[in-house]
Formats: C-alpha cells, sequence, structure tokens
C-alpha cells in the first residue's frame, strides 16, 4: 500500500497525476509561466525555469484539479516577481536575518524518521516586551531591498526562504533516508504554547496570522506535521478563533499532545536523539540556540567546503546538481553583498 505522504510526489504519481504534471506545463507554458529543459548537446542544456517538485506542490494543493493550482502559481508568481523576493532574500542584512529568527520557528539541526527538517516554536517567548522590540526594529529595518514590501513582510519572506532555498533542500541531498526518490518539501514542526494566555495569544495575534497566512497563500505544501504541546486550559475557545487561519488541509495536519503522550508520541515520529529533551528526548538543544545538526549533515556541509559548522549565518542557498553540491552564501553586511 502507497505511503499517505508519499502520494503526488516524485517517483509516486499515479498515471492521472504524471498526465495532470504534463498538462501543467502545457496550460503554464501557454501562459509563458514555465519553459522546459532545453538541450544544447550531451554536456550542456538550459533547466527549465521550474522544476518537477516545485510543480507538484501546487498541484497537491489544488488536488491535481488544473485551474485551482493555476490559480494559485499565477498568485504567486505575479507575488514574488511582484515584491521582489529574490532580491529580498539574497540582499537581506545578515544581523538582521539573525535578529528576526528569534520571533519564529527556528531549525533544530534535526531531522525525523522520514528525513525532514525539525522545527521548535516556543509561542510563550515572544512576550510583550520583545514583540514591541521587534516591530520598533522593524521601522528602520530591511533597507536597500528593491522591493515595496512592509519590513515585517520582507522578514517573513527572509525565513521562509531560508527554509525552502537551504534547509529543505540539504536535507533533501541526505540519500540514506526513506523513499531518497522523494524530494524532501516540508518540515516538521513542535509548537510549544505552555503558559500561552487569552491576553498574550491576542497581542501577538497578527504576527501569527501573517505568518500562517503567507505560508498558505505562496508556499503550498510547505508542512508535513504540527505538534502543539502545551495548550492551556481554555485554549479550545482560542482555537476555535485561530484555525479560521488555515484551510482543511491544514488543519488535518496539526495534532495537540497532552502531558502524557508528548513523548510517546514524538517518538513514533523522531528518534529519541532528535527530540530537545525539554519534551523527553536526548537532544541537548533549546529554542534560540544554533542548529545543533546531526554527524550526516555536517559531513555533507564540509564535504560542500562549508568551514563554519553549523553554517555560515544569514541568507543561503544549498545547490544540489549533477552530483555537485555547493552551499551558496549571499545577504549583505555593513551594505555590501557578501
Amino acid at each position: 500500500m502507497e505511503n499517505i505522504r508519499l502520494v503526488g510526489r516524485l517517483g509516486h504519481l499515479s498515471d492521472e497525476q504524471a498526465s495532470a504534471l504534463i498538462d501543467f506545463k502545457v496550460l503554464l507554458s501557454d501562459k509563458q509561466l514555465y519553459n522546459p529543459e532545453v538541450i544544447i548537446d550531451e554536456k550542456k542544456s538550459i533547466p527549465a525555469t521550474h522544476e518537477d517538485a516545485y510543480l507538484l506542490k501546487f498541484l497537491r494543493a489544488g488536488r491535481f484539479n488544473l485551474a485551482a493550482a493555476l490559480r494559485q502559481f499565477e498568485t504567486t508568481d505575479r507575488w514574488r516577481k511582484g515584491g521582489a523576493v529574490d532580491d529580498i532574500y539574497n540582499d537581506f542584512d545578515v544581523k538582521e536575518f539573525e535578529e528576526t529568527r528569534k520571533y519564529y520557528p527556528q531549525w533544530t539541526g534535526r531531522r525525523d524518521k522520514n528525513g525532514v527538517p525539525i522545527q521548535l516554536y516556543e509561542v510563550g517567548a515572544l512576550d510583550n516586551r520583545k514583540m514591541n522590540l521587534y516591530y520598533q526594529s522593524a521601522k528602520s529595518g530591511a533597507k536597500g531591498t528593491k522591493s515595496g514590501l512592509p519590513t515585517t513582510t520582507q522578514r517573513l519572506i527572509v525565513i521562509a526562504e531560508h527554509s525552502t532555498n537551504f534547509v529543505v533542500p540539504l536535507c533533501s541531498s541526505i540519500k540514506t533516508r526513506p523513499n531518497p526518490e522523494a524530494p524532501i518539501e516540508t518540515t516538521v514542526n513542535i509548537v510549544d504554547i505552555t503558559g500561552l494566555g487569552f491576553g498574550q495569544f491576542w497581542a501577538l495575534r497578527n504576527h501569527l496570522k501573517d505568518a500562517s497566512t503567507l505560508a498558505q497563500s505562496y508556499y503550498p505544501e510547505a508542512l508535513e506535521k504540527v505538534f502543539v504541546i502545551g495548550a492551556p486550559s481554555g485554549f479550545t475557545k482560542i482555537w476555535d478563533w485561530a484555525k479560521g487561519w488555515f484551510d482543511a488541509a491544514t488543519t488535518s495536519k496539526i495534532f495537540f499532545l497532552t502531558p502524557d503522550n508528548i513523548t510517546s508520541t514524538l517518538k513514533e515520529h523522531i528518534d529519541l536523539e532528535n527530540i530537545p529533551k525539554k519534551y523527553g528526548g536526548n537532544l541537548d538543544w533549546k529554542f534560540g540556540d544554533a542548529p545543533e545538526l546531526d554527524q550526516e549533515l555536517r559531513t555533507l556541509l564540509v564535504d560542500a567546503g562549508c568551514n563554519d559548522l553549523p553554517f555560515t549565518t544569514g541568507s543561503l542557498h544549498w545547490k544540489d546538481s549533477d552530483g555537485k553540491q555547493n552551499i551558496v552564501v549571499s545577504g549583505t553586511e555593513n551594505g555590501k553583498r557578501r
């Protein structure tokens, strides 16, 4: 029986899904939104403008309905071009990047049993004082980009782009994982809301809503699972209101854990050495720390010539093609591209 998480992914397409991918390419090509690969000779070619795995994200999000997939692709394409999203990421100040990551889900440096990167988000750590500083700094941050998007949106984009440009493709390059023919495209998130009261949630509502809206609108099929830990009494009312931010497909991936089943549930999906000690595992890592890379990831980066471990800070790209693996550094320091 087909593993449900692999349905609609590369190497696991039904005949109908493979046919839909071909039709989607034709449709995008007709609208000048996609150019196929051009073979020049045996050693040289011009790659397609979008990889199949990227196109399949929109098809899966639209349940392989071409019209639905096209709508979201067109919306995303306009948004990326109009907001100069690539420039935002490539020109983002390194120090501001490191400050921004404190307010969003953070990669632990570890992966689940399927090789998917694990992120932790301690929402309770975002108190009013920190958030006031965050929004005050937004008034003078993210300068020098070509985008007209608000600074807070640019910061959100940088966090999302770091995941899609570096963390996810890096983990995808590990071939000693289940189903290496299917690229890693998602993240597993542990969201700790211990101590979160309605007052704090209300103060954070726009911050959290903006992040969820951007992710669903422009980064389809980027979420594997969400494990929510520490839900306080009365959280049902908060959730009844907050779940309106998500579509049905996303809410089906969100699981609320009780104190009695935190470790046992996480162990079903994550090896103990990759679960933070706070949640019953053996990983000595806490929210705010730099990623604690597992040995396979460390080896991969060292082999690619990375001497800074866990890795260089700021905007990064992981390139893996034709057997060549490279880490590409971008971002700016003192107003100059690195």
